[in-house]
């Protein structure tokens, strides 16, 4: 009976915590082998975090090579609920190409992006020091506030049909050479385009 009023406890503390906002806890849930375009296998793991009070769900993405302790570039893809089919399919390419890779139906702020960013780059699949960002339009303002916020714990943005406003499209103006703008005529040749800016950036050998 005590240890059962202790597990209890136990949860309860953790769950106070994470209402506060202390980012305590991340969840795994079932993984699952799929196909990348190229017919390589990807396993795809359910990943959840407590960030400020809520819960971020989301999926990992990694080769299926039988190195599961390696380190890999990153590439975080934040996108619109509900809106999760090109988002796989581009981190599914990234993965053939050795990268691992995260996808988050995102309705968060930017201070919300920073700290999955930086739980992210704690995880044993992520080199730390190579981890890009992707984000549609829904989540660009909120993106680019974050990769300002980051600075150089990014090596990278690439935005999907971006329409930036206030702040966020300040920050387009001033460092948009550095990133990677991807329109609607280009979505099609979007995994080609995204491979090339990762390669400029050294996270693809």
């Amino acid at each position: 009976m005590k240890k059962i009023v202790l597990s209890i406890g136990s949860v309860v503390l953790v769950a106070l915590l994470a209402i506060l906002g202390l980012n305590i806890y991340s969840g795994r849930g079932p993984r699952e082998k799929v196909k990348a375009p190229d017919g390589s296998k990807v396993v795809v793991e359910e990943l959840s975090y407590y960030i400020h009070g809520g819960k971020v769900f989301g999926k990992v993405y990694k080769p299926d090579d039988g190195d599961a302790s390696a380190k890999r570039p990153l590439v975080v893809y934040f996108h619109e609920p509900l809106k999760t089919d090109f988002p796989e399919s581009v981190l599914k390419a990234m993965v053939s190409d050795g990268l691992a890779g995260y996808a988050t139906g995102f309705r968060g702020k930017d201070s919300d992006a920073v700290s999955i960013v930086k739980r992210l780059s704690r995880e044993e699949f992520a080199e730390k020091d190579m981890v890009f960002l992707v984000s549609d339009a829904h989540c660009a303002d909120n993106v680019l506030l974050a990769a300002s916020r980051l600075g150089h714990r990014i090596q990278g943005l690439i935005l999907i049909e971006p329409n930036p406003t206030g702040k966020a499209r300040e920050i387009y103006q001033i460092y948009g050479k550095e990133f990677l703008s991807i329109d609607s005529s280009q979505k099609g040749n979007a995994v080609a385009l995204i491979e090339n800016y990762l390669e400029e950036r050294g996270a693809l050998k």
